[in-house]
Order: structure tokens, then C-alpha cells, then sequence
């Protein structure tokens, strides 16, 4: 008995030195979940019709409006429903944690116990709502009825600081920081990859430089970049290749829209801030809201299902030091890209105080940390270090210091001025032209 207490008082030691406490040791409690997710599935944006009449009879299978959620991404999001079900919901047997009632009416029918927000693009909103259907089948709604609604908050995208930032008040910051990415890194890069835009201009029938001057056009490096989503998009829902497009190449332009959105949208740490936008502010907030001994309360939300695009989730990595890696998708700058329906999860947790921290704070109670996870519906549930905090379970002073701290570097949301992001993009070592 003496040896096996030494014994474990010697792992338990090496464990609180390194961080890597386990449950059995502190046991915690999970007081509020919190996940982002990237939409499914959709169909490519409208302005490839003008930019690829080549490829309109792929357009043409999609059988929803073109930017809107096809039928796999429904699917997709239902899949992260079902997942956040299996894993948190009381009467699955596999469950992790008995955390959510079986109805969003919560337990006696108190308080909805999960709150949807969406961003402003309607191919969002359709995500939060096949995540519902995932995550409350029929049969799970008020008795007599048999499906369950779900309310989705949302805001119009020029009023929208948490989701959607720089394409509503940080518009005019955002345009000049492209512009300053189109002059000075975007040509060389388009140099290295000139025998692929080549090819993209011969079996679309419009040469990538024209892409500017044609009915609602945009500058050439969006224009790349909605013209890979649409080979991407229609690889993903089973079209076949456009004629003259070869697999090497539409894998080459996947590579290089990547590149071009992680460096002209996260060179610096300000736009990283603007790109996060107000989204770093509701984070925090929301999981501060089960930093309570009381959390949670049955009546109040205890899951908050949040759904943007595939920026909001990279700039939010940038910002707290998340790295995405996913296999045999295209990579840049340390991350790869993201698969659709990616979730990042945040748990809140309590645990109660060791004896040496309850005698330095003898007022706390309890101490809290945030503990992530990634999931999507092409991978399995992985826990991740946030390589800006010190430890696996993030503490949550720490977790919301990497926040605060960060946007304080940068200042005010939507200030920096396009010559500041010149010196930041010399200084990574891109050639200027």
C-alpha cells in the first residue's frame, strides 16, 4: 500500500507539472458548450456562370440556387447534429457526458437549453437548421407534435461585427488590404502557378486576366478563388470534370486559392482581429456565463450552436493558436484548409479547488478551463492543445487572456492603415512588384 501511494503521488506530481492532469485525479464538470461550425456543402457562387460557361452543364445539376447548401451539405450538418447528440445527450448510451435534456424545451420545460446563431448568408442559417435536425429528430418536439423547430438568430451582414465584420463595418479596411495584397504578393504568386491559370482560362473559354472586365466580375485573386470552390464544390457532389480539366491541375488551383486566402486575409495580427472580428468578444462572454457555481441553471441556454464561414473559423485558429491539419487537404501558412461542416468545440468546465490553490483563494469555490475539441463529418473527434496556452485544459483566465491580449496588440477593430500591412507582408519576405 505505502509503494503504490508513493507511486501515485509521484504520477500525480509529473502530471501537475506538466499539465496533463487527468479526470481521474480532478474530475470536472462540464458547464457550458460552445461550438462554431463552417457550412456544408453548397453550390459555387453566381459570377462563375460568366467566368466558366464551359462548365454550365455542372451548374446546371445543382439542383438549389447556386451559393446555397446542396443536398450533401444538408446532410453534412445534419451529421454534426448527431454527433453533438451522440456525444452530449443524456439518454445515448454512449454519451460522454449526460449534459443536454432530450428536448430543446430543457428539462420541466423552463428555458430552450440550446441558442442558434447564424451568420447573415442564408447558406448558414440552413446549416443551424440541419444541425437541429440532427441534433432533435422528430419525436423529440412538444408532445403532439412530431418535428422540433429551432429558432436561428441573425443579423443583416452590414450590422454583423461578430460573424461577419469585414464584409459589413470593416469593409472599407478590408478593400484596402487587398489592394495592397494585389500589388505586391498576388502577381508572383500568380507567376509560379502561370501553366494552371493558363490551362483554367482554355477549359473555362475566359482568360483568368479578363475575369475583372466581365459582367459582374471581381479582381482577379477572388475570381481564382470562386473558380477553384467550383471545381472543388463539383468534385465533392460527384460532377464530373469540366472537359480539358485535368485532376493535377484543379488540385494545383485548389493549392493556390488557399494561399492566396490564409496570406491576403491573416498576414498580420490586425487582420486577424478584423477577420475574428466581434466573434473573440461573444466567446468569451458566452462561456463566462458558466464560470458560476450554479451553472448551469435549467433556466438558461447551456449549448450555443454557432455557424459561419470557413474565415471566421481560420481567423479565430490564428488568434488562439488552434492549427487545423487535415489530411490531403491543401496547406498554408502552418494549417491546412477545412472540410465542410467542421465544428470547433469549447467546453467550459469546473472542477473543484486543489488544497494548495483553495488556501491561496480561499473566497473561490471552484476553478474553471476551457477544453477544445475538432470534429467534422469526414474525420473523428479529436481533442486540441491550443498552442498559445500553457496546457491542454486551458485555464480560463488564460483562455481569455490569448483573446484580449491579442486584440489588444492591434487596436481598435477595423484602424489599420494599408501602408502597415505593406512593411508586415515585406517583412514575411514577399517579393514587391
Amino acid at each position: 500500500m505505502v509503494r503504490t501511494f508513493r507511486r501515485s503521488s509521484i504520477l500525480l506530481l509529473v502530471a501537475l507539472a506538466t499539465g496533463a492532469v487527468s479526470a481521474v485525479a480532478f474530475p470536472s464538470e462540464l458547464r457550458r458548450l460552445v461550438t462554431i461550425s463552417r457550412h456544408g456543402n453548397r453550390a459555387p457562387n453566381d459570377v462563375v456562370k460568366n467566368m466558366c460557361p464551359r462548365n454550365k452543364p455542372n451548374l446546371d445539376a445543382y439542383k438549389v440556387p447556386l451559393t446555397q447548401l446542396t443536398e450533401i451539405g444538408m446532410k453534412q450538418m445534419q451529421a454534426v447534429g448527431e454527433h453533438i447528440r451522440l456525444t452530449y445527450m443524456v439518454d445515448e448510451p454512449l454519451h460522454e457526458e449526460a449534459f443536454l435534456s432530450r428536448s430543446l424545451n430543457g428539462v420541466n420545460h423552463l428555458h430552450f437549453e440550446t441558442y442558434f446563431r447564424a451568420d447573415a448568408a442564408t447558406r448558414c442559417s440552413q446549416s443551424a437548421a440541419a444541425v437541429g435536425y440532427g441534433l432533435y429528430p422528430d419525436g423529440t418536439g412538444p408532445q403532439g407534435y412530431l418535428h422540433q423547430p429551432i429558432p436561428i438568430t441573425m443579423q443583416l451582414v452590414e450590422n454583423e461585427h461578430a460573424f461577419a465584420a469585414p464584409k459589413g463595418p470593416c469593409k472599407n479596411t478590408l478593400d484596402a488590404d487587398l489592394a495592397v495584397y494585389a500589388n505586391i504578393r498576388a502577381p508572383k504568386l500568380f507567376d509560379q502557378y502561370r501553366d494552371v491559370l493558363e490551362q483554367l482560362g482554355h477549359v473555362c473559354g475566359v482568360a483568368v486576366e479578363d475575369i475583372p472586365n466581365l459582367p459582374g466580375g471581381e479582381d482577379i485573386v477572388l475570381g481564382v478563388k470562386d473558380l477553384a470552390d467550383m471545381f472543388v464544390f463539383d468534385r465533392d457532389e460527384g460532377l464530373p470534370l469540366t472537359e480539358g480539366m485535368a485532376v493535377v491541375a484543379r488540385e494545383k488551383l485548389e493549392q493556390l486559392a488557399f494561399t492566396n486566402l490564409m496570406e491576403r486575409y491573416y498576414s498580420t495580427d490586425r487582420e486577424i482581429t478584423y477577420w475574428v472580428g466581434g466573434f473573440g468578444d461573444l466567446l468569451i462572454n458566452t462561456l463566462q456565463g458558466g464560470a458560476v457555481p450554479t451553472a448551469p441553471a435549467y433556466t438558461e441556454y447551456r449549448y450555443f450552436s454557432f455557424h459561419g464561414h470557413r474565415e471566421l473559423l481560420h481567423g479565430l485558429g490564428m488568434m488562439l493558436g488552434w492549427e487545423f491539419h487535415f489530411e490531403g487537404l491543401p496547406q498554408a501558412l502552418n494549417v491546412t484548409a477545412l472540410h465542410p461542416g467542421t465544428s470547433m468545440f469549447f467546453e467550459l468546465r469546473a472542477r473543484h479547488l486543489t488544497a494548495e490553490e483553495a488556501q491561496k483563494q480561499p473566497k473561490m469555490k471552484e476553478t474553471y478551463f476551457v477544453r477544445t475539441f475538432i470534429w467534422s463529418p469526414f474525420t473523428e473527434r479529436e481533442q486540441i492543445k491550443l498552442t498559445k496556452c500553457s496546457v491542454a485544459d486551458c485555464p480560463f483566465e488564460e483562455f481569455k487572456q490569448i483573446i484580449t491580449s491579442h486584440i489588444a496588440r492591434t487596436g481598435p477593430r477595423c484602424g489599420e492603415q494599408p501602408r502597415d500591412r505593406r512593411s508586415a507582408i515585406a517583412a514575411r519576405g514577399y517579393t514587391m512588384v
